[in-house]
């Protein structure tokens, strides 16, 4: 069935993606009449209004004045997420993801157990990792992205072995491949661009995984410039970014309405805002978000909403 589903999502994606191209996502300002405090989070969060997205530390949350208190789970995920550097997500998100984690220890069980009838021997080397340590990956050049299935613990590195010694490279990983992807696993060998022959993982891609999942997207909208940045690069050789680019147009489709803080900076009628701490406050009279990273100067932006605009 997943095998199905990726087949008509290949068939389906060349129009879908030409139909994206001829439009592009931007904020437009208009007057917000009301908005909750998990749209104070997302614009926190937006990538044009800080100039890094380093930990926010105590994050307050004004709306006309009134301290904005968060009760809903996936919000309280939210500020678990953006309060420190390196967040656990695969804790942060178990309770969202447990079926699918617990899907994926099944599959891995079965694996094992495929490979050992073979008379190989195999283990595990890692699967949950956390985001530290990805992104000591990803600088080194070991890996390609800074958010990966590992830090939802829905993803794991195979090692097989021949008398006790790891095999780094063999024919065997294709075989092992084989028997994962027969058990609805995807196999990093199939990767375009970035092979990885001993990595097995749950979803064939992020845009799957945040399609299922759409509150996963706070998570990779972090990331937004870096994906952008493959897809320019590549925009030759667009063959091997079609997942990344799949993932930006996930990322915007889920996007559009969203309130948002215009890119422009402005300069309100009035200034009463002042704070030692991460800040997002709202003004909804006079339409204006101002937002303030734990260190460093804040800025006021228009309010507006998230929508396609015909490219220019």
């Amino acid at each position: 069935m997943r095998v199905l589903l990726f087949l008509c999502f290949l068939f389906l994606w060349l129009p879908v993606e030409a139909q994206i191209d001829s439009v592009r996502l931007t904020c437009l300002p208009q007057k917000i009449e009301s908005l909750q405090a998990p749209d104070l989070l997302w614009m926190y969060r937006q990538r044009d209004t800080l100039p890094n997205h380093s930990a926010s530390g105590d994050l307050n949350l004004v709306i006309d004045g009134q301290f904005a208190k968060l009760t809903d789970s996936t919000s309280l995920r939210y500020l678990a997420s953006l309060r420190v550097d390196y967040p656990a997500l695969d804790s942060i998100w178990l309770p969202v993801l447990r079926s699918e984690v617990f899907a994926f220890e099944v599959q891995k069980d079965s694996l094992k157990h495929r490979i050992g009838q073979m008379g190989w021997s195999m283990r595990f080397l890692q699967a949950v990792r956390n985001l530290k340590r990805q992104q000591e990956l990803k600088n080194s050049g070991r890996s390609q992205v800074y958010l990966s299935f590992h830090n939802f613990n829905l993803a794991a590195d195979v090692g097989l072995y021949v008398r006790r010694k790891y095999l780094r490279i063999s024919p065997r990983y294709t075989r092992m491949g084989q028997e994962a992807k027969q058990l609805g696993m995807f196999w990093g060998g199939d990767f375009v661009g970035f092979p990885d022959p001993g990595h097995v993982q749950r979803f064939i891609n992020s845009a799957d995984l945040v399609s299922k999942f759409p509150a996963l997207a706070f998570e990779f909208e972090k990331y937004r410039d870096h994906y952008q940045s493959i897809v320019y690069r590549n925009a030759n050789r667009l063959n091997k970014v079609r997942d990344t680019k799949a993932l930006l147009m996930t990322l915007d489709s889920l996007k559009v309405g969203k309130v948002c803080a215009c890119q422009i900076a402005i300069m309100p009628k009035e200034i009463t805002t002042t704070s030692d701490y991460a800040l997002v406050e709202v003004n909804s009279t006079q339409n204006w978000v101002f937002i303030k990273p734990r260190q460093g100067n804040g800025y006021f932006y228009a309010l507006g909403r998230w929508a396609f605009v015909p490219k220019k």
